[in-house]
């Protein structure tokens, strides 16, 4: 987006004093905080592919049920979170442009169309056509009840409903464009010519009075109000806060639609209140959607998604008609002609911080060092770029040199304040000692080294990690783990074994985690049968560990560690910390990730800026003074503030139960805010049953298989948050088994006929296909799956674009889009459709595949492979071939001689 587009956007100078003192507190409080968040966020993206009846946009709405409804040029759509579904008319829905969509009761919508209103039966989807006497044809534009009287406004005035004859009786002649509740309950409406006026009830006549003058002559588009109920309003030709302050552009019909975030919507349907972190958002007809903030004693307009890793189809996608927040907290967007786009924030926002000395690059690149001194100050080691001071004021690392010359590139990997001095571990010079610097001050002055030829510690050796325990100094390094209380000549080793991390719980128990990845308690090793990376001593009995296999929670009571993922899931969990709440952290390779210890449910976090900006470093997690979590990842630092009061609301959901069988049960979630992370729980009702989790796109329960008697069961919803819906569904239902003589038979019969044909099947098969089975007993089981692709247009010129880029390791998902000639969109859909692989997943298996053949051959060593394959490591290489074949490439050829070409 232009910038400058919006730079015309000023106030009012002429205001009094008064009315600016007034603006300025009222965004201090509530919209200051937009020029520092950044929100966790997504762009999906429905079309008439998805099922959508048409492309055209121009009515969203969000029933008591949580059930969404789209109205469209053509027809009337719902939304279940699994599919969308078209309601017809008897004489052709097809041509009627439903502009105007609102609840009447539980059971009924009213829709307002190009070829008159109708009543909409949601339970037996029956259409009835309302009459309004004086003009059959008027637009509905709202829908409010007082005093137990239902009033519809249109655009040739506004008529009392009668229930029994859905019929309207014309009660005023105002033109009526739009309405509101305030917080006080009062119904405002947006007039087409005459401002904004108040409704009230009085001996049966309806009384319009006017509430704000300043807006004439001007269509109102929209009343919104901010959480401490100061009104905002849309007009055809800007946007007015409280009705004094306005955004005002020359060129008419910029806005189109406004829409303010409603963070905290438990009471959606009956207050409309909003959260104190009020996001004012605005639809365009030619930029998307814009996002209202205040700075430099002005209101501009800035973008509300950050679009650099989504590709829109067309032109038409930033033509918005319509925006709506539902109670999950997505906010969706009715295009003029491109679809429906659904925009997930999480609430809880992040921080990303830049280095300041660099030119060429705008991140601090990978983090390997996190750690706060005792006078608050963050310090952080880089790979090569040498040490920084975060600036939380100013969003930024701040180079702090620590030697004079060309020798400030330094490989850092630990950071520790400890007594007097800062203590820095280096990747070949060993610790360096500095003293530390003043209070307001970054400059580091190195004082010298520690090291102990004694001990077995020198001048150079790689230096892993720094920590303090019990007023002494713990080193941990390839020459194994060291401690000592600051000075050389107390220095002594623990154990000789390479170590990357050391922790010591409050029985003074040693837990070391080794450069191969294990996990050492007291000096003997603790079997995981997975990789570790991090762990959390949350008591001497209780420790929380990352591993390459997910989640583990060890119990020293109970050797055996139990692992937890998220579903469907085995996540590569790089680092773990704990907030104030007692909910775990979690870094990963593929962003964040949140675990409640209680209810053993995850939540994921991704930011923008794809796989480099979410990959999470081994052990890089830091959590200061002051609660905040800072992240060590590929791409520089990343902060979160976890607070409670941060997280989504509770799910809506419904649940159908089979009429026929009781047994089988139908969930749908309609938490939408980050839709493909909700889920359902169930739990039978006896004292010894557990709740069970299933994701969202397991939707269906089926207890049939489950022996006679008589169950009781519960079910709720969890949201994309793992917050579950206290208000859980109960159900009961019976199963009943009697003996069938002829049901035996029929099943003694299709066993008998089903071995006959399982037998002669397999002699056919040996007798035709001796050959074709040798050849294919040959391949791997990825090599066959490989093979398959091949046969499909798509996929083969996809691998085939891959493997002629295969050595080059800089080659992306962009390049591949590219040489596809299709949008990133449109591939991974496609994708998809032929696998169950991301692009890069793709990527990364083709290089894989083929580094097996060359492993076979033995031409080549493992590193020579690896670069030959694209990877930029071989150590990356061994982890990514680990986790597909679960053996190390030194062992793979072996393995394909003793177990693929001898199966036997």
């Amino acid at each position: 987006m232009n910038i400058s587009y919006f730079s015309t956007f000023e106030f009012n100078l002429e205001y009094t004093m008064k009315r600016t003192f007034f603006i300025f507190l009222l965004f201090f409080l509530c919209s200051i905080q937009l020029l520092a968040d950044q929100y966790f966020q997504k762009l999906a993206k429905y079309t008439t592919e998805h099922g959508i009846v048409n492309n055209t946009i121009l009515s969203i709405f969000q029933d008591t049920t949580g059930l969404l409804w789209i109205g469209t040029l053509e027809g009337l759509n719902s939304y279940n979170g699994q599919e969308f579904t078209n309601y017809l008319m008897s004489d052709s829905i097809s041509g009627y442009t439903i502009s105007f969509i609102d609840q009447v009761s539980k059971n009924q919508l009213l829709l307002g169309t190009n070829k008159g209103n109708f009543i909409f039966s949601i339970s037996d989807r029956s259409y009835t056509k309302l009459y309004l006497p004086e003009n059959n044809h008027s637009t509905i534009t709202t829908l409010f009840q007082i005093q137990n009287h239902i009033f519809i406004g249109s655009e040739s005035g506004i008529f009392e409903y009668n229930k029994l004859t859905k019929i309207g009786v014309k009660v005023s002649n105002e033109s009526i464009s739009c309405k509101q509740i305030s917080s006080e309950g009062k119904i405002l409406l947006g007039t087409n010519k005459n401002g904004i006026r108040e409704v009230s009830f009085d001996n049966g006549v309806l009384i319009l009075s006017n509430n704000l003058t300043n807006i004439k002559n001007e269509k109102v588009l929209s009343i919104q109000y901010l959480s401490n109920g100061v009104p905002i309003y849309l007009t055809e030709k800007g946007i007015w806060i409280s009705g004094k302050e306005e955004i005002r552009k020359d060129a008419s019909n910029l806005f189109s639609s406004l829409s303010i975030s409603q963070n905290d919507v438990s009471n959606f349907f009956s207050s409309l209140t909003i959260s104190l972190n009020d996001e004012i958002i605005v639809g365009t007809s030619n930029e998307f959607v814009q996002q209202v903030y205040y700075s430099n004693n002005k209101y501009s307009l800035k973008e509300y998604i950050n679009r650099d890793n989504e590709t829109f189809n067309d032109y038409y996608d930033s033509q918005v008609n319509v925006l709506y927040c539902d109670i999950s907290g997505s906010v969706w967007v009715g295009t003029n002609r491109a679809g429906l786009n659904r925009i997930d924030r999480k609430k809880i926002t992040y921080r990303k911080f830049k280095a300041t000395n660099q030119e060429n690059e705008s991140e601090a690149g990978y983090i390997n060092a996190l750690n706060q001194s005792r006078d608050g100050k963050i310090w952080i080691g880089t790979s090569g770029k040498g040490l920084y001071m975060l600036n939380e004021k100013e969003e930024e690392l701040k180079s702090a040199p620590i030697l004079q010359g060309n020798m400030n590139d330094l490989f850092i990997e630990a950071i520790l304040h400890f007594k007097d001095k800062l203590y820095i571990g280096t990747r070949h010079m060993g610790i360096i000692t500095a003293s530390y610097p003043p209070k307001k001050s970054n400059k580091i002055v190195a004082s010298g080294q520690l090291f102990s030829s004694e001990a077995g510690l020198s001048k150079n050796d790689y230096i892993y990690g720094l920590k303090q325990f019990n007023d002494k100094l713990y080193i941990c390094s390839n020459k194994g783990s060291f401690v000592c209380r600051g000075e050389s000549s107390d220095l002594s080793q623990i154990d000789s074994i390479p170590s990357i991390d050391i922790n010591v719980d409050s029985l003074n128990n040693t837990w070391i985690l080794s450069g191969d990845f294990q996990l050492y308690y007291n000096q003997h090793k603790f079997d995981f049968g997975s990789e570790v990376f991090d762990l959390f001593i949350n008591s001497p009995t209780e420790i929380w560990v990352a591993t390459s296999k997910g989640l583990a929670l060890i119990q020293t009571d109970n050797p055996k560690p139990v692992f937890f993922n998220p579903p469907n899931k085995v996540i590569e969990f790089t680092s773990i910390g704990k907030d104030k709440e007692g909910q775990y952290w979690l870094g990963s390779r593929m962003g964040m990730y949140r675990f409640d210890p209680k209810l053993k449910l995850f939540a994921s976090y991704q930011i923008p800026g794809g796989a480099k900006a979410n990959s999470f470093n081994h052990s890089k997690l830091l959590r200061t003074h002051s609660g905040t979590f800072y992240f060590g990842s590929n791409d520089g630092v990343i902060s979160i503030s976890p607070e409670t009061n941060s997280y989504l609301s509770e799910p809506l959901f419904d649940v159908e139960q089979d009429k026929v069988t009781n047994c089988i049960f139908t969930i749908w979630n309609y938490s939408f805010n980050n839709q493909e992370d909700n889920g359902i729980a169930y739990c039978f009702s006896h004292p010894d049953s557990t709740w069970c989790y299933l994701p969202s796109d397991q939707n269906i329960l089926d207890f049939s298989y489950l022996s006679k008697g008589k169950y009781q069961i519960d079910i709720t919803a969890i949201n994309s948050d793992g917050i579950i819906n206290d208000k859980v569904k109960h159900f009961e239902f019976k199963i009943k088994r009697s003996f069938n003589l002829s049901a035996l038979l029929w099943f003694v019969v299709c066993i008998v006929l089903g071995t006959y044909l399982f037998f002669n099947f397999k002699k056919r098969r040996n007798a035709h296909g001796l050959v074709v089975e040798e050849n294919e007993n040959l391949e791997s089981p990825e090599e066959r799956i490989l093979r398959e692709w091949m046969s499909d247009e798509f996929m083969n010129k996809a691998i085939s674009l891959i493997e002629n880029k295969v050595s080059d390791t800089s080659y992306n998902v962009n390049e591949l889009y590219d040489g596809m000639q299709m949008s990133k969109s449109n591939f991974y859909r496609k994708l998809k459709t032929k696998t169950d692989l991301s692009p890069n997943e793709l990527i990364r298996f083709i290089r894989l595949v083929g580094s097996t053949k060359l492993l076979i051959e033995a031409k080549y060593s493992v590193n020579e492979i690896a670069y030959n394959r694209g990877f930029n490591s071989p150590s990356y290489f061994t982890r990514c071939f680990k986790q597909q074949y679960g053996i190390a490439p030194s062992e793979y050829k072996k393995y394909y001689e003793n177990f693929i070409k001898n199966p036997e």
